[in-house]
């Protein structure tokens, strides 16, 4: 009877200990590359991360936070997800603001019953390697019709006259023909190409933001319904080099008639 009993006590005990394993679940594992901890980067790059999570049971968010020295913390990514693991990229420009400091990244994923994961990394930014760009203010060009400069060249900042100046120059040219209203399109004699992109970094732009916007935009050969405030970037087709300019609108005036119709625009190259 004693027997019976020391047994029904051990197995008792160890069906405690398999209920108590299984209940126990592990907190979401977070892992994220580029592998090392430290990243090192300069003004301009972009940062590819690869965040990868596995979880025993279905997540319920993930959040990124990034917080520079001797800043508050703020949310670069919240959102939902369901599943129980997930593989997916966020990318980070590193901005000239943050040149000389660095930036704590927290990569955070929590599970349907509150546990959760956390992979840390830090970027060091660096200013080394990004050229502050040089802005003019100022340039005007009118309408085809306006029998004002209707085309501009860019690398040498001079309004032209399309009927006399040779293609090759006119980087910029309204296309509006001659009808009377303002076309607010613009083409590229010189088959240059433009990236519209009014959410650039205007105030702050480098050589090597100017690039990267321009290689990871959409290249068009016209671009139209221009308005004030407007951003393009343009890589000129005018020479033999790789040659980028950032421009902002300040004014887009459709007069009655063609005569006093123009655009007023500032360069950064």
């Amino acid at each position: 009877m004693k027997k019976c009993l020391y047994l029904i006590s051990v197995l008792g005990f160890i069906c405690i200990i398999a209920s108590c394993k299984k209940d126990k679940t592990t907190n979401p594992i977070v892992t994220v590359s580029p592998d090392p901890l430290y990243i090192y980067g300069v003004v301009g790059d972009l940062i590819p991360f690869k965040i990868s999570i596995s979880s025993e049971i279905a997540l319920a968010k993930v959040t990124i936070t990034i917080q520079p020295d001797n800043m508050v913390p703020s949310t670069l990514l919240d959102t939902t997800i369901t599943s129980a693991g997930a593989v997916f990229y966020q990318y980070y420009r590193l901005p000239l603001a943050f040149a000389g400091k660095s930036i704590a990244f927290t990569f955070k994923a929590t599970d349907a019953n509150g546990n959760s994961g956390v992979a840390l990394k830090r970027v060091f930014i660096s200013q080394s390697g990004a050229l502050v760009l040089t802005e003019t203010t100022g340039h005007f060009m009118y309408a085809n019709n306006s029998g004002h400069t209707d085309a501009f060249d860019l690398e040498l900042n001079a309004p032209l006259f399309s009927t006399v100046a040779d293609t090759t120059t006119r980087d910029l040219q309204d296309d509006s023909g001659m009808d009377t209203v303002l076309s607010k399109r613009w083409k590229s004699p010189a088959v240059g190409k433009f990236v519209a992109f009014n959410g650039f970094d205007y105030a702050n732009a480098t050589d090597s933001s100017v690039i990267n916007a321009y290689n990871s935009g959409i290249k068009l050969p016209i671009i139209n319904n221009i308005s004030t405030g407007d951003i393009f970037i343009t890589k000129l087709g005018s020479t033999s080099a790789s040659k980028y300019v950032l421009i902002r609108i300040s004014d887009v005036r459709d007069n009655i008639g063609s005569a006093n119709d123009y655009y007023e625009f500032s360069i950064k190259k």
